[in-house]
């Protein structure tokens, strides 16, 4: 377990606070990456509102740059201090996969970014 420093959206006010977290290490086929920058683009904020769609409280940031802590079990294509960025993840077989535009998958919400 390790203590982070997140931006928590507690209700459906667009501002957040900062909170201490604890963090659980990385599971099976995880990182755990120190991220150096991240931005909240409209996607976050249109979770974040009042139609979103994330259960509270959430936090938010998909788009980030940082390196590489800690590696959980069956991570094999990367290093500690490796430096990385992160995006979404998609699923590669919907219409929008299947037309190269991954960054609009229909199956985006079955993707877990914690």
């Amino acid at each position: 377990m390790q203590n982070i420093k997140a931006a928590v959206f507690r209700d459906d006010s667009l501002t957040p606070s900062i909170e201490e977290l604890e963090l659980s290490g990385p599971g099976p086929g995880e990182v755990l990456v120190r991220l150096v920058a991240t931005g909240v683009c409209h996607t976050d904020l249109k979770v974040a509102g009042p139609s979103g769609m994330s259960p509270r409280p959430v936090v938010l940031g998909h788009e980030g740059a940082g390196i590489v802590e800690k590696l959980g079990p069956d991570v094999n294509d990367l290093e500690i201090g490796d430096h990385v960025v992160m995006t979404f993840d998609s699923c590669g077989h919907c219409p929008s996969c299947l037309e190269a535009e991954p960054a609009v998958c229909y199956n985006v919400n079955s993707f877990s970014c914690t």
